[in-house]
């Protein structure tokens, strides 16, 4: 078996598949029911907490403590939202789903996305995973065979101070920086974790001190990870810039890298040889469902469909 790597999507990919898949169901947007919390809103839209939590569930666990560290991905995705439901009721406003050609295109792609469905989803059907596989013998041979791409990087647990720049103006962020600065010299000389809980406007991160989570330097705003690194567990860093506003860091611990126990990749192992033997009970069936030798293609014909398309 040939060794296999785990490539970690960016968050800001991650974010824009679940963006993809949420905007899809745009036209069955409702406000926020009595007791969920308004996280944004814009004239009568609204995004309740719970979509958001929804949002954050669906990505993996180590992506989900990315992007909530990631203030401009989350806000990013929340003035997407509320943009893509403001652009339906103004197009519902006007009919325009009533117009012959966009009926036309919608009943087209229903059609095409039926079929797809079904045909991914009978797929599916036969190419079933027995639920014992893979076996504990073949996860650790697995293990043995893939080593050097276990390897975990240095983890950095952090906290924050952030303090966000909506506006562009010049002097506007002349301010917040202004602010940021003396925010950052109080944290370096007295209580970090209290300055934060007071001033911090990341609420999540405020109400733990500031604390982030442990995190590699890839997983990290690219504006953060360079003073990171430079940090020595305790120290509080300078006001950095990033594109959402400035982030105020202590280092609070660095965990060394090192090579991934077994248990710790046993998860990501059968979740892989597990793909890996679906792919292969795929190709299987496609293969008995239609073999090359029944398949013949008309190069005469081909060609003057091709022609006929220029």
């Amino acid at each position: 078996m040939k060794r296999m790597k785990y490539p970690s999507p960016s968050p800001a990919l991650a974010l824009a598949g679940v963006l993809l898949a949420s905007s899809a169901g745009m036209a069955a947007a409702q406000a926020p029911a009595a007791g969920n919390a308004v996280v944004v809103r814009m004239g009568d839209i609204s995004i309740g907490q719970d979509e958001v939590e929804k949002l954050l569930q669906a990505l993996p666990e180590a992506e989900r403590a990315a992007v909530k560290a990631d203030r401009a991905s989350l806000d990013g995705w929340l003035r997407q939202r509320v943009l893509s439901e403001a652009l339906l009721r103004d197009a519902r406003a006007k009919s325009w789903a009533d117009r012959p050609e966009v009926k036309a295109k919608v009943e087209a792609a229903v059609r095409e996305i039926g079929a797809r469905i079904v045909a991914a989803s009978y797929l599916e059907s036969v190419s079933q995973v027995p639920l014992g596989f893979p076996s504990d013998a073949e996860i650790k041979a697995a293990d043995e065979q893939g080593k050097t791409n276990f390897n975990l990087p240095a983890g950095y647990r952090v906290a924050q101070i952030y303090l966000a720049t909506p506006d562009r103006d010049a002097a506007a962020v002349a301010k917040v920086r202004e602010e940021a600065n003396r925010l950052a010299r109080q944290a370096r000389s007295g209580d970090c974790a209290a300055v934060a809980r007071a001033s911090s406007q990341d609420k999540g991160t405020a109400a733990r001190g500031g604390e982030v989570d442990t995190l590699p330097l890839a997983r990290m705003l690219p504006a953060l990870r360079d003073t990171v690194a430079r940090l020595k567990p305790g120290q509080v860093s300078e006001p950095v810039q990033a594109e959402a506003g400035f982030h105020i860091v202590k280092l609070l611990d660095v965990q060394p890298a090192r090579t991934a126990t077994l248990d710790e990749v046993k998860p990501q192992l059968q979740a892989a040889l597990r793909q890996q033997r679906q792919q292969q009970l795929v190709q299987a069936y496609l293969a008995q469902l239609a073999p090359p030798t029944n398949l013949s293609i008309d190069s005469a014909a081909l060609d003057a469909a091709l022609k006929k398309t220029n």
